[in-house]
């Protein structure tokens, strides 16, 4: 993608060192005025429906699982919204926005994605290892599904074990 315009609040890209690498890749910069959002309109409309997208998540997960899923997992949520609205095809196009927008496919499936807050159980480590196991123990744990990892491959999710806080 070349990016030819930037449109952007003050703060922290009005800073010479923005500034200068917006010359160097020969990318126009200007600001909106204090206060006037109503400039940068479609960043700040994607913004709210993302926005509003995730804080229905975390709503419905915190009363589903009210003991596990605070406020604290709302960057998680936030993700979630994003990862899962950036790979919908739209009614008006044939491409997911990530698509568009990398001209790349999506590296999330459909498929990939759960319910966010679902109860999730996770095979033993040792398990996992093909050691072999006290037929006596549990043999998976109870974690939180939250996500995509984006440290891992993108069918990997991230699972928050509420037993360690990890």
């Amino acid at each position: 993608v070349n990016i030819k315009n930037i449109r952007a609040d003050n703060g922290v890209y009005a800073a010479q060192l923005f500034r200068e690498a917006c010359i160097q890749k020969q990318q126009n910069l200007t600001f909106c005025a204090v206060g006037a959002h109503w400039q940068n309109g479609i960043a700040e409309r994607f913004i709210g429906t993302i926005t509003q997208h995730a804080r229905t998540i975390l709503l419905h997960a915190m009363a589903k699982w009210s003991d596990v899923i605070k406020e604290d997992m709302w960057t998680f949520a936030l993700r979630h919204a994003i990862n899962f609205h950036n790979s919908l095809i739209r009614k008006d196009s044939d491409f997911t926005p990530y698509r568009l927008f990398t001209n790349q496919e999506s590296p999330w499936s459909l498929r990939d994605f759960r319910i966010f807050g679902s109860p999730t159980y996770v095979l033993q480590k040792e398990l996992q290892d093909g050691m072999s196991f006290s037929k006596w123990k549990p043999q998976a744990w109870k974690g939180v599904y939250i996500g995509h990892s984006t440290c891992h491959a993108s069918s990997i999710p991230l699972i928050y074990n509420p037993e360690t806080t990890h």
